[in-house]
């Protein structure tokens, strides 16, 4: 149709994940949601304490799809902080080869600008992520690490940002013409 739009997500975790076969960790309710010991000692001396599975990857024949960055499909957290490094910031990630995969029109100069992560950055991401998953049992803490869209809210899109700030590809010609086929009299 030529709109842009807003995806809305919904709360309900695992449903659908389950529905179409993804690889589920499983946790209790209390730990699920952060509780601690005593907390967790009640709701299962009252029988409400009961497991909450989430999503964490997609897999096919025995080909990973889709992954959630902790274990298990990284050893441990600091070897996936390391592999999104690298996807960014490596010889080859997105914000170092030029004109890797950028909409962009001038790519090169905007990836040229982006500053390297230093070591010490990195590692205070690793020790934070590390303590996260170990005090939490699960990455990310607040949310699983899939979810799934049932909204998505459809806008009219700016043309001139894109034409101003993009490369002309960047857009379909489904976009370009929208407001010509859909909303011209007659």
């Amino acid at each position: 149709m030529g709109l842009g739009g807003f995806p809305s997500f919904a709360m309900h975790e695992f449903g659908w994940f389950e529905a179409l076969g993804f690889r589920m960790g499983s946790m209790s309710a209390t730990r699920y949601l952060g509780g601690g010991k005593l907390l967790s000692l009640l709701a299962r001396l009252a029988g409400r304490d009961r497991p909450v599975p989430y999503p964490i990857g997609l897999e096919r024949g025995g080909e990973v799809l889709l992954r959630a960055m902790p274990p298990p499909y990284f050893p441990s957290m600091a070897d996936a902080v390391r592999h999104v490094v690298g996807r960014k910031f490596g010889a080859r990630g997105c914000f170092r080869e030029p004109g890797a995969g950028a909409a962009w029109k001038r790519g090169d100069e905007i990836t040229a600008a982006v500053p390297p992560v230093s070591d010490k950055a990195i590692a205070a991401t690793i020790a934070y992520c590390e303590y996260l998953r170990d005090r939490y049992g699960r990455f990310p803490v607040n949310m699983a690490p899939f979810r799934t869209v049932v909204r998505f809210q459809a806008a009219h899109l700016d043309l001139g940002f894109y034409d101003r700030y993009y490369r002309e590809e960047a857009l379909g010609e489904a976009h370009r013409r929208h407001q010509e086929q859909w909303h011209s009299e007659g």
